[in-house]
């Protein structure tokens, strides 16, 4: 069951509050670091920005002013995304790479 969709003093959050707050929890990512820390510290970033999203109480409204906030928010969900995939290109040439090796090795 989820908390209270409201914010502080039961209003609920404007746009712009919700828009600084995930902004606020999605640092752009850090390159070079193992896919495992990578992993930890983006499954902990959904897990707070859920909790963010949860406040959302449709419709959203934005103003113009706003919009600033939003392209920044992309920017940096499109980072993540990218270095997501470059790990997951990683990892998949790492367990290609240990194929090859069982093969010429003639393990199963």
């Amino acid at each position: 069951m989820q908390g209270d969709p409201q914010g502080p003093g039961g209003v609920a959050p404007s746009g712009r509050e919700i828009l600084a707050r995930l902004l606020e929890l999605t640092p752009p990512p850090q390159h070079g670091v193992a896919i495992d820390q990578l992993l930890v510290m983006f499954e902990a970033l959904v897990a707070k920005r859920a909790a963010v999203i949860a406040t959302i109480i449709p419709p959203l409204d934005l103003a113009a002013a706003d919009r600033p906030l939003l392209v920044e928010l992309e920017h940096r969900q499109t980072a993540w995304a990218e270095v997501l995939e470059a790990a997951q290109r990683a990892v998949g040439e790492q367990r290609c790479g240990a194929h090859q090796l069982r093969a010429y090795a003639g393990l199963p």
